[in-house]
């Protein structure tokens, strides 16, 4: 609520600076506006919203909350819509704000915090849905710290303008992609509460020879988030890499390059630790509910038709 009331003031603030709300003409006017007082402080009230909505740091702790909701309704909200209007808000209004250097590094140092901060937390989760919340926390960072690198390109020439152009459309690309991965996760994550009474995966363990199709699903919804070849997020991860990678010229860049490396090795390791630990190993039958089973095909056609977009968006 308080994140919407403060992006309300910056949209106030901006219609007394160019004297009109359409978007695209306050672009039109974007060089000048730079130069009013209100420039920096309307950046900072829409930011503040852009960054709530979109759960990155330390305004995440709502999206976790958000797991009481049944399973369609987590895969639908975290993979498609609400969190990520933060980021179409970023991505919408950074042909306006781009040229001051307060955007660009702003956007990029939160959402790398918050793509290391949501990894680590990822990792430590027994929920299975907890542990996709987290690592949905951790996307939306990578995400926002796209847009910041490419949010550079209005502030450069030549050929580092394309470089830094790059990295938007590996921001978009990997928003596609994560709505595939994540959006079939949810649903594996609900199949298994389904069919054994739990997500706790300390109860959890060798649900493979019981749920092989599920754990078809899983490997390869888990595997495109852990950013490994023949899946679709293993592209974006790789471009996500090369657009930090072109941050080194900058004072704060070689810590942007660290930051980003350490978070993707989380990555892997929370992607697998969600499939591994769940689908392979002991099996528990004195610690779940009910004795487990393959879910019904229904259940199935959702979660698989993502993940053939999965494979089918590497190729």
């Amino acid at each position: 609520v308080f994140g919407g009331l403060l992006m309300l003031g910056g949209f106030i603030l901006l219609g007394i600076m160019g004297g009109t709300y359409s978007i695209r003409e306050l672009i039109v006017q974007a060089p000048e506006l730079m130069s009013h007082p209100f420039f920096i402080w309307a950046i900072i009230l829409i930011l503040f919203g852009a960054f709530t909505k979109s759960a990155q740091f330390p305004f995440y702790i709502w999206l976790p909350d958000a797991m009481e909701a049944p399973t369609p309704v987590s895969a639908y909200l975290h993979s498609a819509t609400m969190v990520k209007a933060g980021i179409y808000l970023v991505a919408r209004l950074t042909p306006l704000f781009a040229f001051s250097a307060v955007w660009s590094w702003t956007v990029i140092s939160i959402g790398l915090l918050t793509l290391l901060w949501g990894s680590l937390f990822a990792v430590k989760q027994k929920d299975l849905k907890a542990i996709l919340a987290f690592s949905t926390v951790s996307q939306l960072g990578l995400i926002m710290s796209l847009l910041g690198v490419g949010s550079l390109a209005y502030q450069s020439h030549g050929i580092e303008q394309s470089l830094f152009a790059f990295a938007t459309f590996t921001a978009i690309f990997h928003l596609i992609n994560h709505a595939t991965f994540k959006g079939s996760l949810f649903m594996i994550a609900g199949i298994v509460d389904h069919e054994t009474g739990t997500r706790d995966i300390r109860k959890l363990g060798g649900l493979m020879s019981f749920m092989p199709t599920s754990f078809t699903i899983a490997i390869i919804g888990g595997f495109s988030m852990a950013g490994l070849p023949l899946f679709n997020g293993f592209l974006s991860k790789e471009m996500f890499l090369t657009s930090m990678l072109t941050l080194t010229e900058f004072n704060l860049g070689p810590l942007a390059v660290i930051t980003a490396t350490v978070a993707s090795i989380f990555t892997f390791v929370y992607s697998l630790y969600f499939v591994f630990h769940t689908f392979t190993g002991k099996y528990k039958p004195n610690e779940l509910p009910k004795k487990p089973k393959e879910a019904p095909l229904g259940m199935l056609i959702s979660p698989g038709l993502l993940e053939v977009l999965v494979v089918l968006t590497f190729f």
